[in-house]
Formats: structure tokens, sequence, C-alpha cells
């Protein structure tokens, strides 16, 4: 039986690293917050989904799966832009992304969610949501359906059935 080049073993993601990424989009090591900024950075900056559909980080030479609590990304604020424009979200991979209106949906849990990068989930923090929320408008009043102007066109916030 042949072995894999040692890059690529090294590169195979480890089980039970106890590494996870919360609701908020904070990574932890075995359930306590990881703080150490730069080690956040590079945490941040390798987290990535893998061919079968996990996500993994890397720090040097060493590659983990990351446990995820909600989705793989949280929406932790939305830039201030006036009425009407196409907010942008602040990602917890640390970027900056526009908001597919489109996507935008209300889970089971009351949480909003939406499609970023193309095609992954991402989950508003308690703060994105409360600052996508302000956006809204119950359409028609009363309804308890809510839309979101963006561009001259009002897009409907899906609700689970």
């Amino acid at each position: 039986m042949s072995r894999p080049p040692p890059e690529e073993a090294s590169r195979r993601p480890r089980e039970g690293s106890g590494i996870s990424l919360d609701a908020e989009g904070r990574f932890l090591h075995r359930g306590e917050p990881i703080t150490h900024a730069r080690t956040l950075e590079v945490l941040r900056r390798t987290f990535r989904r893998e061919p079968d559909g996990r996500y993994s980080v890397s720090i040097g030479r060493e590659c983990a799966y990351v446990a995820l609590e909600a989705a793989p990304y949280a929406v932790l604020a939305v830039e201030e832009t006036p009425r009407g424009i196409v907010p942008r979200l602040f990602l917890s991979d640390g970027t900056l992304e526009p908001l597919d209106p489109a996507s935008l949906r209300l889970g089971d849990d009351g949480v909003l969610r939406c499609v970023v990068k193309g095609d992954r989930e991402a989950q508003f923090t308690r703060a994105g949501q409360l600052a996508l929320g302000a956006r809204l408008e119950e359409d028609p009043p009363g309804s308890g359906s809510y839309t979101l102007l963006v561009n001259g066109r009002r897009w409907p916030v899906r609700r689970p059935r």
C-alpha cells in the first residue's frame, strides 16, 4: 500500500482537535474562546471548506477540522449605507461582502440567514441582526412579513413554512 507524500499527509485535517466555531462567529478551543489576535488572524485566513463539505483551519503544517455550532460564517455587523443601497456585511472571517437580498431568510429559530461567498451559509449574530433589522419594513403593516428595499426593489425575507 502506498503512502501519500508527507506534505499531503500533513494537509489532511485532524479529527478531534477541540477547535470549534460558535453561532457568534467566535473560534473556541475545547469550549474556551481563542483570544490571541495573531492566532485568530491565522484561523480566519485559513478557514476553508474541505472536499467532504466539512471545514478546517491550518496553523503551519498542522490542519484540523472545525466543529460548527451553526453556519460556517457569521454576520457580525452591517455597514452603514443609505437606505435602499445594497448593505455590505462584515463576516466572521474578516471580509466585507454585499448582501444578496434574494438569499435573505428567517430560520425556524428566528435568526436571519443569507448566502455568502457564492454558496456558503451565514447566520446573523445578534448585533448583525439588529443592524439589518433596522432596515426591514413590515409589508404589509401588521402582517408579520418583512421586506428589504434595495435598489428600488422590495425583497421579501423568506420565512419558515
